[in-house]
């Protein structure tokens, strides 16, 4: 018989205020020195994987980001955001 392994359990990452980061959770990230506005969408052992938003013309697969250099965003916040930037 085969046996069936459980999922892996998600890594636990903190932003730079201390507040646990999730997945779909948004962000503010350093970017080309800039700062950028993302979701996450993948968390691995070491570094968080997020996509910029707006998303540009051409296609992302998304950046592996630290933890420590970004700061997670309440979503009415980033709904603010891209009302007013409608790029």
């Amino acid at each position: 018989m085969t046996e069936v392994k459980a999922p892996k359990a998600l890594p636990v990452h903190k932003d730079k205020l201390g507040r646990l980061l999730e997945l779909d959770d948004y962000v503010a990230y350093p970017s080309h020195n800039s700062l950028a506005f993302g979701k996450v969408i993948k968390l691995n052992n070491k570094m968080v994987k997020v996509v910029k938003v707006p998303a540009s013309k051409y296609t992302d697969s998304g950046s592996n980001k630290y933890p420590h250099d970004m700061v997670k965003l309440e979503p009415k916040d980033m709904t603010w955001y891209l009302l007013k930037n409608p790029k």
